[in-house]
């Protein structure tokens, strides 16, 4: 597993590849479940250092709701910029669901195949990549609908009448 598969698969396969990337990070931490938690269970202990030596410090399972939370380590440092040119991702100013907005926040979004993935930094003047959200975008549609769930979901099309 590499950051850079990380980035790529779930934007080419659709969210048959997020299912794979995120199946391979779980038995690669060696968590016991599988995906699909909605507390927000912590995947990772002690972190996980990649093949390509750059490491995830955490990896938290919201998978029912479809998201997977990636924080990434900034030693080695692996520049936003440089995710943002793997993924295609733009900047976005109104932060997609799952994030909140905050006044340092950097984030880019790019969206294939049906999955968006969320790039980001959150300290003024950082330049390194420290968090990545993996969206199933109808699967996150879906949880926000059926939950009435009030957070910004840009990406994840009109709300329902009466929402």
């Amino acid at each position: 597993m590499t950051l850079e598969r990380i980035l790529k698969q779930p934007l080419a396969q659709g969210p048959g590849g997020l299912l794979q990337v995120t199946t391979d990070l779980f038995k690669q931490a060696g968590y016991p479940k599988q995906p699909g938690t909605l507390a927000g269970d912590i995947v990772t202990k002690d972190g996980l250092t990649l093949a390509d030596g750059y490491r995830l410090s955490a990896i938290v399972d919201y998978t029912n709701a479809g998201v997977l939370g990636i924080a990434v380590a900034q030693i080695p440092c692996f520049p936003l910029d440089r995710a943002a040119a793997i993924t295609g991702a733009q900047p976005v100013a109104a932060v997609s669901y799952p994030y909140a907005e905050g006044p340092n926040y950097d984030t880019r979004s790019a969206i294939g195949m049906g999955v968006e993935v969320n790039l980001g930094r959150f300290a003024a003047g950082e330049k390194c990549l420290t968090e990545i959200r993996l969206v199933d975008v109808q699967k996150a549609r879906k949880f926000i609908e059926d939950n009435d769930v009030d957070l910004p979901a840009k990406n994840l099309g009109p709300r329902s009448a009466g929402h």
